[in-house]
């Protein structure tokens, strides 16, 4: 981490903890790691003169870690995550995902558990209600075994219903595939999906942006989402309503500039089709079947993201 003190990077993790500073674009400034050695200097070892200037909220909330003595907490946190093998990865690290970078409100730093090649490789989001029918799972399994087949890694957010169903298929085709959790990675939320957790970790990621200390409320949700669409090429709605979280999460796409493809539900489902019909009103391109998603992802240039079996052999 280009040499940086486990204060330093703890510093950066309280700061990253603050939405409000995330929104501002403040990102930007620590591509940089001297900016973060120079601001952790003019907080906690000042000089005479500061060595840059910083935003005045940058300055603000490095004064509230300071005199709070946050910094103790935030260099124990980070020691427990090394303990359990969560890969820590600030903005400037090799290992932090390019397609975040292009996003208007990147995370300061991620936690990373799992395998770190991973987040390099191309990814769709396959995203949908927790009250998923059963055709709609029969569609999400279909279509996880085609992006799998074309090379991608399948994106989603550990929530029960959609998401869990496409990291499980992702998982059951040899695939890899990378939940985005709302809170602290080493928290899995819901509790029902620790096992399928700690099977994502084994053939792909769990990711996660804050940390306990910055303590988890329904917004997290909702944050989550641009780290979902962000690390994605597309994102793919296989089931929702007019409302609810599947909904959110297209609306954050298309602000980032993302495609989002839903797939036809079933006529008979008055809910399911209110919510098609509602993502095409507002963008969302149509799609009548899971395979009607391949003329809009290439297949990838690299090998497929599944483990190669003795059958690729033959």
């Amino acid at each position: 981490m280009d040499n940086l003190s486990i204060r330093e990077i703890a510093f950066l993790a309280a700061l990253n903890d603050n939405q409000a500073l995330k929104r501002q674009g403040y990102a930007e400034y620590f591509r940089d790691p001297a900016v973060l050695r120079d601001l952790y200097a003019d907080t906690f070892e000042p000089g005479a003169k500061p060595r840059r200037a910083y935003p005045g909220p940058l300055i603000a909330r490095a004064e509230e870690i300071r005199e709070k003595g946050l910094l103790a907490f935030y260099i124990d946190t980070l020691t427990g995550y090394r303990q359990k093998g969560v890969r820590i990865l600030p903005v400037f690290d090799a290992g932090y995902p390019g397609r975040l970078l292009g996003i208007r409100d990147p995370p300061f730093l991620l936690y990373q558990v799992g395998r770190e090649e991973t987040l390099a490789k191309p990814a769709v989001a396959v995203v949908g209600t927790r009250t998923i029918s059963r055709a709609g799972i029969e569609r999400a399994r279909e279509t996880v075994d085609l992006l799998v087949r074309l090379g991608y890694v399948v994106v989603s957010g550990l929530a029960l219903g959609t998401d869990a169903c496409a990291h499980t298929a992702a998982i059951d085709c040899g695939g890899e595939t990378v939940a985005v959790l709302p809170g602290d990675v080493t928290v899995v939320v819901p509790g029902e999906n620790r096992t399928l957790a700690a099977s994502i970790a084994g053939s792909g990621s769990l990711l996660g942006e804050i940390t306990h200390l910055a303590g988890m409320h329904k917004g997290r949700f909702l944050e989550r989402n641009r780290i979902t669409s962000g690390l994605s090429d597309g994102v793919v709605v296989i089931e929702t309503g007019k409302s609810g979280g599947s909904v959110r999460q297209a609306e954050t796409a298309f602000r980032q500039g993302r495609p989002v493809y839903v797939l036809e539900p079933d006529c008979s489902d008055a809910k399911a089709v209110a919510g098609y019909q509602h993502l095409v009103s507002c963008g969302a391109i149509p799609v009548e079947s899971p395979g009607g998603l391949s003329p809009h992802f290439a297949r990838m240039q690299h090998p497929p993201s599944r483990v190669t079996t003795l059958a690729d052999f033959w």
